[in-house]
């Protein structure tokens, strides 16, 4: 008998985490947190029921949570490179912003980072002692990140984690030549919806960069240090933008690391390299109150506002009707770049400040869109056990009205649920 029990947030964009227990082995695939204030974090479960932890990709919502099951014991962790990486520059910098939070420290890090067993894309792996086995796909989503393939017994489950079918400046699309699976864990963040025609996109969000920096402002693009930052990077580049482009924080960190792992990981490392060349590393605070008074484009973390160098800049720049705020990614609720997509306003010590600046929205997303989840649910045998999560409900239930059209049996769990399949 297979279960697999949602100890994460299903019904939202965040803290993805799920259990898949099978002849009394438990295979823990991600465990993040909401990137919240305070941070909330998915169901606990007891490190000594861990047989095994896969992480997907290197995005909090996906590893934050990870370190606190290596507080007393090490446990097999199965990722990419990158994913190992990047997860540690990431949680360094969460435990910087949220430290007081967190119920652990780097230390569990660490261990986890040496219980690391990697692996690549393509390759089959068996987890000892237990009855799992372990196909790696590209996900296509950002650098290092994976699907799996999950053989147990009579079983072969799919998670997608973070999934994206089109290829990207910085990314090939995802690997979906799946074969035949009876169980499928899969995103649904953009179910509900289409996604702009990219080349189109990119023109048009090169056009408003360009105002406003012939208007003598200045355009600042906060961004996701892993994936976000170097496709805005690429996108500059293949356009030939000759104005000022600087960038900062993790984002240098991130990107330095992504270009020593070479080419199995990106659509075009020789362009990201070129694009990162070309770039103004921004890593003193007199760099940083220079360009921020230069007409130009400004790269920075975090994406969603939540911390990072983007709060520096934004501070300085939003008093402005001349400058340009570009929110490139998705904005989950409760966070600063939800208020000011919606309300256009930013906090400062606690109070609302109105944004004169201008603010523009452009959804370089690197997750698929309905067209896309469509594609790989109609390729599934019907009758297959379709699991959606990763979405607002609007998009669950999207996705759920297309599974069911293909004739696929459909599970919308709640957090805590546990779903049994015999």
């Amino acid at each position: 008998m297979l279960e697999i029990k949602a100890l994460g947030a299903p019904d939202a964009v965040s803290r993805a985490a799920f259990l898949v227990t099978y002849r009394g082995s438990r295979l823990l695939l991600d465990y993040g947190v909401e990137l919240s204030r305070p941070p909330a974090f998915p169901l606990h479960v007891r490190p000594r029921d861990v047989d095994a932890l896969y992480l997907s990709h290197a995005h909090l919502d996906h590893i934050g949570a990870a370190p606190l099951l290596y507080a007393s014991r090490p446990i097999p962790v199965y990722a990419t490179l990158p994913t190992i990486d990047l997860s540690g520059l990431l949680i360094r910098d969460f435990l910087k912003i949220s430290g007081e939070h967190l119920p652990y420290e780097f230390d569990e890090y660490e261990l986890m980072r040496r219980s690391w067993i990697g692996v690549e894309y393509g390759e089959v792996v068996e987890v000892p002692h237990t009855p799992f086995e372990l196909e790696i796909l590209d996900a296509g989503h950002v650098p290092g990140s994976s699907q799996v393939l999950i053989n147990a017994g009579k079983h072969r489950i799919l998670y997608t984690g973070d999934i994206n079918t089109y290829e990207t400046r910085l990314q090939r699309p995802a690997e979906t030549d799946y074969e035949d699976v009876d169980v499928v864990i899969i995103e649904s963040t953009y179910a509900s919806e289409v996604h702009p025609d990219r080349k189109k996109l990119e023109r048009m969000f090169i056009e408003k960069v360009e105002e406003v920096i012939d208007e003598g402002g200045v355009a600042l693009v906060p961004a996701f240090a892993v994936g976000r930052s170097q496709e805005i990077m690429l996108i500059l580049h293949h356009y030939r933008f000759r104005g000022n482009v600087a960038i900062d924080g993790m984002a240098i960190t991130a990107t330095t690391m992504m270009l020593s792992y070479g080419k199995r990981f990106f659509r075009d490392v020789k362009a990201l390299k070129r694009a990162f060349e070309r770039v103004e590393k921004i890593t003193r605070w007199s760099e940083r109150r220079r360009v921020v008074r230069e007409p130009g484009v400004i790269i920075a973390p975090a994406g969603m506002l939540g911390g990072g160098a983007a709060i520096f800049y934004i501070n300085r720049l939003y008093d402005s009707e001349k400058n340009g705020i570009f929110l490139v990614g998705y904005q989950v609720p409760g966070t600063p770049g939800r208020a000011l997509l919606e309300e256009r306003v930013i906090f400062r010590n606690g109070v609302a400040r109105k944004v004169k600046s201008q603010v523009y929205s452009y959804r370089f997303s690197s997750h698929t869109d309905r067209r896309g989840l469509e594609e790989i649910v109609s390729r599934l045998r019907p009758g297959t056990r379709v699991i959606i999560v990763h979405g607002e409900p609007e998009s669950r239930e999207a996705l759920k009205a297309v599974c069911e059209e293909y004739g696929h049996e459909v599970y919308l769990p709640r957090m805590g649920d546990t779903i049994t399949i015999s």
